[in-house]
Formats: structure tokens, C-alpha cells, sequence
């Protein structure tokens, strides 16, 4: 018989059943679905941290307190380090390191912003002038502190985008006098709204010198170092330019920690992919039980269906042409439930990227060809048990069936 009327007799048996077909292929759609879902989701925030690192360039470099013992990663808490890192190391790397384009130390607190009329919690953070361009830091309103500013511990301050609005409004704020924790501060600029990135949000940190800062917080290390290299192809040549000068101040000791952008976004990259893999294969189990679900209403049906197995043996028809009318009839359910679990998945992914354009998460075409292949070929395997078991009917006992 040709395949060709083999198909048409497969799909005239399953429209004449069109409940039972739909609720069978009910269990492929949420297998291929959840397939495709949870590896765009994985996919997704791939693409989201590689874009925000991006945003940032790709020649940021961090070095923290304290020796991890492993390549890449941070340091470890700067409360259990023996030694931190000091001003005068940030002035070496300054003064010696050819690589770096710049460098800033950072100091970091929670503390109270105050006007006589308002106050906001927020994070203070010192930093020297090279910030803006290690972090592309935008100005919206006034300016950002000088060199001199910075070497004399001036106590001027950048307000983040939301700090500036919480404590005044429309109004414009500079030359103004805020309170960072009691200390007076005079506003010389407001910093262009940026918005979160990887949990981190400039529009609710309040900007000072490193020096004033310090005094603020009564601290006399840092805690980390910030650096940009010159170029994407300086950085493994910075990176061990700041190993060396640091190791020589603290007598050959590398009791701290180099990490550039690229590892950690490597490091952030590999476990999302294990991840995405691991969601993956969760999910291919949910297609594994919809393909059980196609072999047992396939054999239920072979049993129904026993008499007309028998008429068409009766005139003709071989057990090859029994065989393969079955086996279709599997893949159809599966290959259709597979399409139309791809179909609405993929309509999600898309829904919800053009309500949040920033986490594409939309289906990639990698992920959507082998889940629809494997929905089919689940079909193919799950429908040759009820398939050889219908060909092996014998002619009689099918027409003696009641």
C-alpha cells in the first residue's frame, strides 16, 4: 500500500476521534512546551548578563582583598582578610601600572542623606574622578568632583538620579547642603538615570570623594580596587601588572584577589548553561510521559479497532501495511502535539520579550528543531509496541471480535 494512503487512513482514524486524539496529544504539548519554556528562560538571562557586563565594556577589572585560593571569582569577606588594600597601592598601581587606563579605589557604606526637610537611606560610595570612566558614568545635572576634590577630601557629593528626586523634588539641587550621616556635603551634581543593572543601581547611591568618605566611615583601607585596561587586548597584560606591583608592596604575598570582567561573566555563563541544561532535561521527562500516554491510548485503540484490522486483512491488506497505518497514526499525535507545543511556547517567549525588551528570552531556533524532532521521533517509538501488536492480530479471531 502506499505511504501516501497509509497517512490518509492514519489521519481519518484520528479525526474520527477527535476528543481522545486532542487529550493525547495534551500531554506532547506540555512536554515540548515546557522544553522549549525553560531553555529560552536559561537562554534569556544569558543574554541579559552578557548585555549588561557589555554595557559596561569589557576591560573592567577587579581587585579585591584576600586570596580565594582559585582562579577568578572575588576575594573573600574583607572582615576575614589579614591584610586590605591600602591608598598607597592604589597610588602604585597609578604611578606604575602602563596598562591601565584608570583606576579608582572604592569605599563602601549605608547611611542617611539629609536635607532640613527630607531624608532617604542610600548607599555612599567613595570613589576618585576616574569612576565616570571606568563605569561610563553619565552626568545629567552639574558635574562630577575633580582630582583636587578627590586628594584633599573636599566633602562635595553626586547624587543618584532617585536620591536627588526623593529629597527634592523638581528642584534643582546644587550648590545645596545634604547631611551624609551627620556630615555636611554640598550637591555639585545629579547623575543621569541608569536604571538596575545585575542587582546594582547607581540611581540610589550617593557619590563622595574616597578620602571624605573614609573619614566618614572612619576607615583607613579600601575596600577593593576598580580598574579599566586601555584596550580589550590589554588585559591579561594589566592583569598581571597589577599582580606584580601589588605582590611586591606586600612582601611577595598575593593576599588578594585580580578578577576581570571576561571571567566572571565566563564563570556566570557556564553556570546558567549547566543550568539551562539541567531544566532541560527535567523537562524532556514531562515529553518522555506524553509519549507513554500516546502508547497507551494507542493500544487501546488497537483493541477497539480489532474487527476492522481483521476486514482490512481480509482483503488485502499485509501486516507491514497494519503495521505502518499504527506507527503513523503515533507519530501524527506526537509530531502535532510537538508543533503545537512549539507554537504556543514560542508565542510566550515572544509575548513576554516585547513586554520586557530587555530579557530576550525568546525561543531559539537551536532548541525548537530537536524538540519538535524528538516529539516525533517519541511518536515513532512509543506507537511500535501497539503497532506490532496490531499486525499480529490474526484475520480470524479479528473478525470473530466483538
Amino acid at each position: 500500500m502506499p505511504i501516501s494512503e497509509i497517512f490518509v487512513l492514519a489521519f481519518e482514524a484520528l479525526r474520527s476521534n477527535k476528543l481522545r486524539a486532542g487529550l493525547t496529544m495534551l500531554g506532547m504539548i506540555i512536554g515540548v512546551g515546557a522544553v522549549v519554556l525553560l531553555v529560552s528562560i536559561g537562554n534569556g538571562a544569558k543574554n541579559y548578563i552578557t548585555n549588561e557586563f557589555q554595557g559596561l565594556g569589557t576591560n573592567l577589572i577587579i581587585v579585591s582583598p584576600g586570596n580565594n585560593g582559585k582562579k577568578g571569582g572575588f576575594g573573600p569577606p574583607t572582615n576575614t582578610v589579614k591584610r586590605k588594600i591600602s591608598l598607597s597601592d592604589l597610588d602604585a598601581l597609578d604611578k606604575q601600572a602602563l596598562n591601565l587606563d584608570a583606576i579608582t579605589g572604592i569605599v563602601f557604606g549605608n547611611g542617611t542623606v539629609k536635607t532640613p526637610d527630607r531624608s532617604v537611606v542610600s548607599n555612599i560610595m567613595g570613589a576618585n574622578e576616574r569612576l565616570t570612566r571606568i563605569f561610563n558614568l553619565k552626568i545629567a545635572l552639574g558635574v562630577y568632583y575633580t582630582k583636587e576634590e578627590e586628594e584633599t577630601s573636599r566633602r562635595v557629593t553626586v547624587l543618584g538620579y532617585n536620591v536627588a528626586h526623593s529629597l527634592f523634588g523638581d528642584d534643582n539641587p546644587l550648590g545645596k547642603l545634604v547631611k551624609l550621616n551627620e556630615s555636611e556635603f554640598r550637591v555639585i551634581g545629579v547623575t543621569e538615570k541608569s536604571g538596575e543593572s545585575l542587582g546594582f543601581n547607581l540611581d540610589d547611591m550617593t557619590l563622595a570623594p574616597t578620602r571624605a568618605v573614609m573619614h566618614l566611615f572612619n576607615e583607613d583601607k579600601l575596600l577593593g580596587l576598580r580598574a579599566r585596561a586601555r584596550s580589550k587586548s590589554s588585559v591579561d597584560d594589566a592583569v598581571e601588572e597589577v599582580k606584580t606591583i601589588l605582590k611586591a608592596r606586600h612582601n611577595g604575598e598575593e593576599d588578594f584577589t585580580v578578577t576581570t570582567q571576561v571571567s566572571v561573566l565566563e564563570t556566570m555563563n557556564t553556570i546558567l548553561g549547566m543550568l539551562t541544561l539541567v531544566l532541560g532535561a527535567i523537562a524532556t521527562i514531562s515529553m518522555f510521559v506524553g509519549g507513554v500516554g500516546i502508547m497507551n491510548i494507542m493500544l487501546v485503540s488497537v483493541t477497539e479497532r480489532t474487527r476492522e484490522i481483521g476486514i482490512r486483512r481480509a482483503v488485502g491488506a499485509r501486516r507491514s501495511d497494519i503495521l505502518w497505518q499504527f506507527v503513523i497514526e503515533a507519530m501524527v499525535l506526537s509530531a502535532a502535539g510537538g508543533a503545537l507545543g512549539l507554537l504556543g511556547s514560542a508565542s510566550i517567549t515572544y509575548l513576554i520579550w516585547f513586554f520586557v525588551p530587555k530579557f530576550d528570552m525568546r525561543a531559539p531556533i537551536w532548541i525548537m528543531v530537536p524538540a519538535f524532532l524528538m516529539s516525533s521521533i517519541a511518536g515513532i517509538v512509543f506507537g511500535v509496541w501497539p503497532a506490532y501488536k496490531a499486525s499480529r492480530i490474526e484475520t480470524i479471531e479479528a473478525l470473530r471480535f466483538e
